[in-house]
């Protein structure tokens, strides 16, 4: 069903529905296509080409984790133990299911890699659709690829597992750090992982060379984060604004504080999106409202403009399309919409 808004950016310039459940995900495939995650198991999809957007129920449950699947298409995972792929035909092909698991991460490669973890399992598909499982110490935090697709990261309790894709039966580098570490990512150029913790920080290895980080500070658990213009900053939730660490240095953001912006006296940080290709950063909040924050060279808060006003529900996911031409935003009670952003944000 099309809403209106017509005193929101959002609502003037974009296309907004208003969707059956929470909106637990969303992402942009490669060619443009964007989904939407639901917590009554279904996605909606709204094609890059203009036509009509679609639903499909692909879980008996809730969807609990999206992805992009290599080239086109989409990867969801369930609380019903499946983990499948969607393509834009509506097409729902079941690529693995462990009854009685959740699957609360799922990831792709462009390589044509893509994995999800069940409990302590990591599942991994290659381009071939030859599988591989491999067992963790503990339940798996989060997943993440290498930028090259050669390595794959398994954050778990004690640190993080890293897989060489090409040799998954070889024994994995073990990064580790006593504690429980939650999602995990690696940086643009491929030189750092990094983990957010249950301890309210992040923890972070550098690959080459015995220097670690470990970035304090935060009030509460980190539950969003992104990277942003070509990876030179790495974004976070954190209460009532959004810690932004630089990482155009080799060393990264060691002995450097972060920039600190979208700060709001009276609301928390739900959701932070990074536009992969500018210095700009999408801010949802548990009232409903998101705004675009851009960083100017120096990395000071250049402007903010508000695009949704608070209001249905707090803000659950958002996502900018690789070609940063437009961002997504969900909430928790069943708002989606698309914002248009200009082709060159200069």
């Amino acid at each position: 069903m099309l809403e209106t808004e017509s005193e929101s950016l959002i609502g003037e310039l974009g296309r907004i529905w208003q969707l059956t459940d929470y909106v637990v995900a969303s992402c942009f495939d490669a060619q443009g296509n964007l989904a939407f995650a639901l917590g009554d198991g279904k996605l909606f999809v709204v094609p890059v080409s203009g036509s009509e957007p679609w639903t499909l129920q692909v879980h008996r449950g809730a969807c609990l984790s999206l992805a992009a699947a290599p080239g086109e298409g989409f990867l969801s995972g369930g609380d019903d133990g499946r983990f499948v792929g969607v393509s834009l035909s509506a097409e729902v092909e079941e690529l693995a299911s462990f009854p009685g698991r959740w699957i609360e991460h799922v990831v792709s490669h462009a390589n044509g890699l893509i994995a999800c973890a069940a409990g302590k399992r990591l599942h991994l598909i290659k381009a071939d659709r030859s599988a591989v499982d491999l067992e963790h110490p503990s339940t798996a935090g989060g997943l993440s690829f290498s930028p090259n697709g050669l390595q794959i990261a398994v954050s778990h309790y004690g640190g993080v597992s890293l897989h060489y894709t090409q040799a998954l039966k070889s024994l994995p580098k073990v990064l580790k750090w006593t504690g429980s570490h939650l999602a995990v990512t690696w940086s643009a150029d491929g030189r750092f992982v990094l983990t957010s913790m249950q301890e309210n920080c992040i923890r972070g290895w550098r690959l080459k060379g015995a220097e670690d980080l470990h970035m304090s500070g935060y009030d509460t658990r980190i539950k969003s984060w992104c990277w942003f213009n070509k990876g030179r900053w790495l974004a976070t939730s954190a209460s009532d604004c959004v810690p932004c660490w630089p990482f155009k240095k080799r060393s990264g953001p060691m002995g450097e504080p972060p920039t600190t912006l979208a700060y709001r006296d009276r609301g928390e940080v739900t959701v932070v999106a990074g536009d992969p290709n500018h210095p700009l950063i999408a801010v949802g909040y548990d009232d409903g409202l998101a705004l675009i924050a851009e960083l100017d060279e120096s990395g000071v808060t250049e402007r903010s403009v508000t695009f949704k006003p608070p209001g249905a529900g707090a803000v659950s996911c958002m996502a900018f399309a690789a070609d940063s031409k437009s961002l997504a935003v969900g909430t928790a009670e069943g708002f989606a919409g698309i914002m248009p952003m200009a082709a060159d944000h200069g």
